[in-house]
């Protein structure tokens, strides 16, 4: 998305990326820890759905300040949320502390001790409260570009990679994912992730995957999900399903996979119970929760195959729905100089 900004006399540089949504094709709560978290065991996928943000360094000021909005407009996103009371603050975006990407940029600064400021201006794309990782996202971005704004006294920023990693991990738990794994090739676009998320290996796919992703209007708590899971005595062996992914065989991978969060989530929203419904009606048969939801996914043969059933699939729900037809990517997207 082109940006028409002017930039401030006293900015040296600006940089932007597109940070990318995930979808969490396997979830599963191993344990539950002693400090209020939980152990996961998830493989996850960054798919070409997408928001934008632009940073840009201050060096006559420390400041870290934040513009964001909605796109194509905070408008549009405020009248397809309106028919959903229970969710129309999730057309809020905070700019303060509250939003992850001012987080990475604090800490970013305290951890090298740099003086600079950053002004940053977010486009919002992925919905909130959809278990899409947005945020964790906008921060590991938030990160990269800082690495990179700052190489002048830090020197080149692929010399900074595990110390991000370390920021991203006390972020959030989805935040490492989105940073990329060292050393990651264009190829990788999938990892398996345990601990809290900071655990990372990669997992190869044999071909990108086409995916409909269905948001159903209504955002999902994560600490409320967790707050009504009951860590299970025996969990899912996570084996079966990476030889699926690995074999490429799309009816074999809809089979292995699962998501522990989906019956906590369906307690809070019954509305994901229609919206599966809606999905497997409209032709889509390997449907689940992603992450803490509240958005659903399915996965296809082709991409046009995906387009013709998310077409479907929008028909049959209310009007405003918001159903994407998109595909895997990888997590890390390329920063590039501001014009």
């Amino acid at each position: 998305m082109p940006l028409a900004t002017t930039v401030p006399t006293n900015v040296q540089t600006a940089v932007e990326t597109s940070p990318p949504a995930k979808l969490n094709l396997f979830l599963e709560i191993t344990a539950r820890r002693c400090d209020g978290f939980h152990e996961i065991d998830t493989v996850m996928v960054p798919i070409d759905l997408r928001d934008h943000l632009l940073i840009q360094r201050l060096d006559s000021s420390d400041e870290l300040s934040m513009e964001a909005q909605w796109m194509p407009s905070s408008e549009i996103w405020t009248q397809k949320l309106s028919g959903s009371p229970q969710s129309s603050h999730l057309a809020q975006i905070p700019s303060d502390e509250n939003n992850l990407v001012i987080r990475a940029l604090a800490a970013f600064r305290k951890h090298f001790g740099v003086r600079c400021g950053f002004h940053s201006r977010l486009f919002k794309g992925i919905p909130a409260g959809a278990g899409m990782g947005g945020a964790s996202s906008d921060a590991a971005s938030a990160l990269r570009c800082a690495s990179l704004l700052c190489e002048p006294e830090l020197g080149p920023a692929a010399e900074r990679v595990e110390e991000l990693a370390a920021i991203a991990a006390t972020i959030g738990s989805d935040v490492p994912f989105f940073l990329g794994l060292p050393g990651q090739s264009e190829s990788t676009v999938a990892a398996r992730a345990r601990g809290r998320g900071e655990l990372l290996n990669p997992v190869s796919l044999r071909s990108p995957l086409p995916v409909v992703v269905a948001y159903p209007r209504h955002g999902l708590s994560t600490a409320e999900v967790y707050g009504r899971l009951t860590v299970p005595s025996e969990t899912i062996d996570p084996e079966p399903f990476l030889k699926a992914l690995s074999s490429g065989n799309r009816k074999l991978i809809g089979e292995k996979m699962t998501n522990r969060l989906t019956a906590p989530a369906r307690e809070i929203r019954p509305e994901i119970d229609e919206m599966l419904e809606s999905m497997w009606r409209s032709g889509l048969q390997t449907c689940q929760l992603t992450g803490s939801g509240s958005a659903c996914f399915a996965i296809t043969d082709t991409i046009g195959q995906a387009r013709r059933a998310a077409a479907r699939l929008r028909a049959m729900l209310q009007p405003g729905a918001l159903v994407w037809a998109t595909h895997t990517t990888t997590t890390a997207p390329r920063v590039r100089h501001a014009s």
